[in-house]
Order: structure tokens, then C-alpha cells, then sequence
């Protein structure tokens, strides 16, 4: 696993604020690690699965409980759990200098449920090779939508095989607008994402007493009221990056063969104006061929352009510890703020911050639009991984007999053509 290191220098969080408790894998917390041992990396990820880096000495009484299989921790801050998540990767180092040696934890958060499992086509039967339904659809509104399906996928409603331990639904408040989905086999943390960004929630998992909670919330526009500035004394640094949308232009291909399948074209003003912005128009195609029903291949269209159809723009910032715009307090990950940069001002969503705590003291930064942005090594991992996606998608959801004009679709996804 790789940590990535944005700088981060704001001292918003007193270390006399946070409380890192070890954890098992019954959930049961075993002890709490003192704040002068701490040498702590957390990385947060809106609508994703966070990371964290912990070093502890070889003999402090919690390492051998913290490395193993399915322990934990619980990362507690002042105003709610910030993060909570299981070991992957403990090492332990020795030198000539310390033979007792370091351990490095790392992990996850818990939110790495949804990213392990697929929201298979008839989740109520754990045997994929007797599935009787092509694809699991669901409607209503998107919230209701997405707790549907973590619920049947995972959740208390799975089947026993495949219910996560401990796992309970968090309250659903019916928001978002009419969405239709239909999943066969899709990665379930993307298939809850895709819902969510379109219509405006977060999500993530978080162990909360002794039980792990799957919480939907509302992301909130706050670019009126936050406004990041160097100038003006609300950001310590600032670290920007602007590139061109990702899309302008959708076509969704429906059910049918060749000049009788059904076709969507769609756009948006978003993303109508970063084409006129930067002289671009950008086109992609969206395999729809699972379903007949128009809403949803505009919805699939709508859940690309929501994504990508704009300007990106990417900040890594620090905030200085303004009593009015406090990260973690006033705005929060998945919120909309807004940004100087030079003599102009863009908005952006609090897509991640990276909590880290040593020898120095508590510091902190938050990284707004894709972080991505600031390596093109990582923009060409997401395309191919949106490559990767797409042919998985056809793949899953292609009739037997498929055409040439099919094969050639994937071919050129795969960039053979």
C-alpha cells in the first residue's frame, strides 16, 4: 500500500483532541494508545476507502494485539470518529541500533466492506452459480437505493455467507431524487458511489460502540460561506491544479443490434461550458445494453457527467485554524467550498484530508477535486482503470452472440485499435 504525502502544516487539531484505540476483530477495544507514543498517518477519502499508517515500538504492550489478523483502530477526534479500520500490512524493523525494533501498521478504514464485495444480480441467494435473475434493479429514491443494496449485498439482509460481521444500517432519510439501477456483478462501493454522486450524499463505514455502521449523509454546498483564501488568513498554503473535463458529451447505447439499438445523447451546462472553455468537445460511449428503460440510460449518463463533465480542479491546501472556517468542524469531507486562486475563484469538493501526528504535533490538510490531478502517472491509472471498468461492465452484461461492431468496441477500450 502507498500513502500519499501532500504536505500538511496546520495545527487545527490538538492532540489532547484525539483518541487512537486498538481494537481486535471481534470490534472489542483492547486499549488506548498514549498521545506522546503517537506517529500516526490518517488519509480520508470521501465516498472511498481511507488509509492509515501507525508505528509503534516492537515491545509497547498493544503491538503484538494491533498485528493480528482482522485487530484494528478506532480514531476518535473532537467532534466524532474520524476514522476506524483493520490492519493490512504490519512490518517490523530492526537495526544494530534497535534490536527491538519498530512495527508499521498499515490499513484501512472499515469502509473497505464495500469495496470487497459485488452486488451480485439475486443477492438473496449466496450460490453465483443458481442465480435465477439477470440483474438485481432497484428504484426509488437514491438514498433508499443505495442502503438497498449495501443492506442486501452485506448487510443484516444478506445471506449469512456473505453478511458482513457486525454490521448494521445507519438511518435512511429518503433523500436524493428517483433513481433506477440495475447491478450484475459490479464492484459494490462504485455501484453506491455512482448513486451517491449524482444525487449529492457520502457514505462510508464506521464502528461506532461495538457494531460497524454504514452511514449515508448530505453533502452541502458551502462555497457562499467558506472561502479559502492565503490572503485573506483562511489557508496557510495552497497547491493547485486545473485540467480539462473529462467528458463533454454522452452517448448511451441501449438494447438492439447495430442501426436498430437504442441510442441517448446528453450533455449538461457544466459541461457545455468547460467545452467552449477549453475548445474541446470530449465524447463517451456508456454501455446500457442491460436495460430498455430510457431513465435509465440518461441516469447512466447523468452519473458520467456528474463525475467529469466540468473543469477539475484539484487543491491541496492547509488550513489555518480559522474560528469560522474550521475543516472537520465548519466543512467536512463531500462539502462544496470555494477557493481563490490568483485573481479569479473556483469551487471545488472536499474529496480527502491527511491527518498526521508525531514529534511535531497534530497537523493537517485537505485536498479539494481530484487529487489526481497533480500526477499524470495517477491520471493515466484512472483512465486505464475506467478502461478496466467499461470492459468488465460488457463483459457482464453482454448477450451470447455478440456483434463485430461490439468487438470492436471492447478492442478499442483495451487500445488495440
Amino acid at each position: 500500500m502507498h500513502l500519499a504525502t501532500p504536505e500538511v502544516d496546520g495545527d487545527l487539531v490538538r492532540l489532547a483532541d484525539l483518541t487512537v484505540e486498538v481494537r481486535n476483530r471481534d470490534l472489542m477495544r483492547l486499549g488506548l494508545i498514549r498521545p506522546e507514543e503517537l506517529n500516526l498517518r490518517i488519509e480520508g477519502e470521501h465516498n472511498g476507502v481511507g488509509v492509515w499508517k501507525l508505528e509503534l515500538p516492537a515491545e509497547h504492550p498493544l503491538a503484538g494485539a494491533l498485528g493480528q489478523p482482522g485487530a484494528g483502530i478506532i480514531v476518535t477526534g473532537p467532534q466524532d470518529i474520524l476514522m476506524s479500520g483493520p490492519t493490512v500490512s504490519p512490518v517490523t524493523v530492526t537495526s544494530a541500533n534497535d534490536t527491538a525494533g519498530m512495527v508499521s501498521f498499515e490499513g484501512v478504514s472499515d469502509s473497505v466492506v464495500l469495496a470487497d464485495m459485488l452486488a451480485w444480480p439475486q443477492p438473496s441467494n449466496p450460490d453465483p452459480t443458481t442465480q435465477t435473475a439477470s440483474h438485481d434493479v432497484r428504484q426509488g429514491d437514491a438514498e433508499s437505493v443505495i442502503h438497498g443494496y449495501v443492506n442486501a449485498n452485506c448487510g443484516p439482509g444478506a445471506p449469512a455467507a456473505r453478511r458482513k460481521a457486525r454490521l448494521r444500517m445507519g438511518s435512511n432519510l429518503a433523500r436524493g431524487p428517483r433513481v433506477k439501477k440495475s447491478a450484475r456483478f459490479p464492484v459494490l462501493g462504485a455501484l453506491v458511489a455512482e448513486i451517491a454522486v449524482m444525487a449529492g450524499l457520502g457514505f462510508r463505514v464506521v464502528q461506532r460502540g461495538d457494531e460497524l455502521v454504514f452511514e449515508t449523509y448530505q453533502v452541502i454546498d458551502r462555497s457562499m460561506d467558506i472561502r479559502l483564501d492565503v490572503l485573506s488568513g483562511t489557508l496557510a498554503s495552497q497547491s493547485v491544479a486545473i485540467a480539462a473535463p473529462g467528458v463533454t458529451r454522452v452517448i448511451v447505447g441501449g438494447q438492439g443490434e447495430l442501426e436498430n439499438r437504442d441510442f441517448l445523447a446528453a450533455t449538461t451546462p457544466e459541461a457545455v461550458e468547460a467545452e467552449q472553455d477549453w475548445g474541446r468537445r470530449i465524447e463517451r460511449f456508456v454501455d446500457q445494453r442491460q436495460t430498455d428503460d430510457p431513465d435509465e440510460y440518461q441516469q447512466a449518463a447523468d452519473e458520467v457527467l456528474a463525475e467529469e463533465g466540468f473543469t477539475a480542479v484539484a487543491m491541496r491546501a492547509v488550513p489555518t485554524d480559522d474560528s469560522t472556517m474550521r475543516f472537520g468542524v465548519d466543512w467536512y469531507l463531500g462539502d462544496r467550498v470555494s477557493a481563490v486562486v490568483g485573481s479569479g475563484e473556483v469551487t471545488a469538493v472536499a474529496t480527502g484530508y491527511v491527518l498526521a501526528v508525531g514529534a511535531t504535533g497534530v497537523q493537517l490538510g485537505a485536498i479539494l477535486g481530484d487529487p489526481r490531478q497533480f500526477d499524470r502517472n495517477e491520471t493515466l491509472n484512472r483512465r486505464l482503470e475506467d478502461a478496466r471498468k467499461r470492459i468488465s461492465a460488457l463483459e457482464r452484461n453482454a448477450e451470447i452472440g455478440t456483434t463485430a461492431a461490439d468487438d470492436a468496441a471492447v478492442m478499442s477500450l483495451m487500445g488495440v485499435w
